[in-house]
């Protein structure tokens, strides 16, 4: 059984109920611009670590994370993460709502968060508290001040699958209350096993600015150095290792090394973006270990010739991984790459989404089905 069979999307941002049936190993979003692609994989982000505050607000500021100017403030960055149609806003208790179902090994059933919009008098901010956590980039005047603030108070309820004498009563509850230009505390009730689902997340920008120690380290602690160096070498074959170096004439700054055999020693971020890409989709791949892997344009930087056999790598190895892949793509190329190396009809699926009034229409091709209309029809599949 994989951590998701079926997945449900009733409210977030734009989608309405969109569902995703019978899931394989690589799953793969499709459909014209603005149709929800990337706000599937925003949706999964939180589904599969809905109590954890700091995932929410992540992703609520990833779409701009490349640039620091123009930003919108977090907490209205968290609000558009809630669906932009009124008319889905609860009638009873007037709240923006987001809610997710799923079906699978996963422990979670169905999440679902609310918020409403609060006022309150500011008081002295000078002191911050030794376990909150930064929710902006900004700098934030912590004079002493007195005036009207505002926030949310942010609900989310979990609703997992043991066995509950009420279905309609959530297991886990936790509310946060959010002010403007604040920080925010640190949960400190100890999470309980199951209410989290290992994932990573790669957009097409991601490994030009996150930071690749932490996942190196994790992948030299997992043995898996030399299957990340083999992806790399599918690409280049001149490439031979790679290390963590700290460069002569510095004193704190560790760097990532390729070795080449034309080019010597050089620091990885003297190589092209596809190299640098692939590297960051292996990392990431090694820390999603047992969970989930969700890639924005997984064609973005890869050459077109390089697409079967980057694929090949990464279909084998989340396979050997028990990785299950959440994809967008707008490739036609990568689609049919993707055909040429799944060898199981039910490993690759295609859903192509098709927003419609009321609710995002999802047309689900299997691999089967998928290869009959490429292969044999030539038929475009994408939108």
């Amino acid at each position: 059984m994989s951590n998701l069979e079926n997945v449900t999307i009733h409210q977030f941002r734009g989608l309405r109920d969109l569902e995703l049936k019978d899931l394989g190993r690589v799953n793969l979003l499709v459909g014209i611009n603005n149709s929800g692609k990337t706000s599937v994989l925003e949706a999964l982000s939180v589904y599969c670590h809905p109590l954890d505050i700091r995932e929410w607000f992540s992703t609520a500021l990833q779409r701009d994370a490349e640039s620091r100017q123009d930003r919108i403030p977090p907490i209205d960055a968290l609000k558009w993460l809630f669906t932009r149609y009124t008319e889905l806003i609860n009638p009873e208790i007037n709240k923006p709502t987001i809610l997710i179902s799923s079906d699978g090994a996963y422990f979670i059933k169905q999440l679902k968060a609310s918020y409403e919009q609060i006022e309150g008098i500011s008081l002295s901010t000078n002191k911050r508290r030794s376990n909150s956590i930064d929710i902006t980039d900004d700098e934030i005047d912590h004079d002493d001040a007195t005036g009207l603030r505002k926030g949310i108070d942010f609900k989310i309820e979990v609703y997992t699958k043991q066995l509950h004498l009420f279905d309609n009563t959530p297991h886990f509850i936790e509310t946060f209350q959010l002010w403007e230009n604040e920080v925010l505390a640190r949960p400190s009730r100890k999470r309980e096993p199951g209410l989290s689902l290992c994932t990573s997340i790669v957009t097409p920008v991601s490994h030009r600015f996150e930071s690749p120690f932490r996942l190196f380290s994790d992948a030299r602690f997992k043995n898996f150095q030399a299957d990340v160096l083999e992806l790399l070498q599918k690409i280049d074959n001149n490439i031979s290792d790679i290390e963590i170096l700290l460069p002569p004439q510095s004193t704190s700054t560790f760097s990532i090394y390729i070795q080449h055999k034309k080019l010597g020693l050089a620091p990885v971020s003297t190589f092209g973006d596809g190299i640098r890409r692939l590297l960051h989709i292996a990392l990431k791949l090694a820390s999603a270990k047992g969970g989930i892997l969700l890639i924005d344009e997984l064609e973005s930087t890869i050459h077109t010739e390089a697409l079967q056999n980057s694929f090949r790598w990464l279909v084998k190895w989340c396979t050997e991984m028990d990785v299950q892949i959440f994809a967008t793509t707008h490739s036609l190329e990568a689609v049919d790459a993707l055909l040429e190396v799944t060898e199981s009809d039910s490993d690759l699926v295609l859903y192509r989404l098709e927003p419609k009034e009321g609710k995002t229409k999802v047309v689900r091709h299997d691999g089967h089905r998928l290869r009959r209309l490429r292969e044999e029809l030539g038929q475009e599949v994408r939108w």
